[in-house]
């Protein structure tokens, strides 16, 4: 009886211990770098404007990707999450990759620049819209890239994210 009360014991803990562990997506990798789940940002950020806030969204993939992104299908991602608005007369805009090798961040970060330049210098057509991309945002933790445009949430947005890695 002392031995099955100690193996239900010990089931308990080892089931106890892997309760503790990593939540929602996150942990460490191997290379030390926290992982975060960057789809489940996007979807929580977007769930806290509300449904009268929230602009219709569109993912970009294939053959979209190249178009807006030039470059960015070449880099092996373990995570890509690229959201545009259905309406281009909303500057709402998020990509968000988890890259394979962090020596390609750089790369990615100027394909994302390449873009926000191109929506200001015409591109996003609308003064409203134009102003929203000139507060667009990259930003770069280890192998995680994002561009972030989310005009007037741009604060929170950045807020959001950076959160994920403090």
């Amino acid at each position: 009886m002392k031995k099955i009360l100690s193996a239900i014991l010990a089931m308990s803990l080892v089931l106890l211990l892997a309760a503790c562990g990593s939540k929602g997506g996150e942990g460490t990798g191997n290379d030390g770098t926290k992982s975060v789940d960057l789809n489940q940002y996007y979807e929580d950020f977007m769930a806290s404007l509300g449904a009268d806030n929230t602009p219709a969204m569109m993912d970009v993939e294939a053959e979209a990707l190249d178009s807006l992104y030039q470059g960015l299908s070449a880099y092996k991602t373990a995570q890509s999450v690229v959201k545009v608005a259905a309406i281009n007369s909303v500057a709402f805009e998020f990509a968000l990759v988890e890259l394979e090798n962090e020596s390609d961040a750089q790369a990615v970060a100027d394909i994302f620049q390449a873009r926000v330049d191109y929506q200001v210098n015409g591109g996003a057509f609308y003064p409203q819209t134009t102003a929203d991309w000139e507060n667009a945002q990259i930003i770069t933790h280890g192998n995680v890239v994002a561009l972030i445009v989310a005009g007037t949430e741009q604060a929170r947005a950045v807020e959001a994210f950076e959160k994920l890695f403090a």
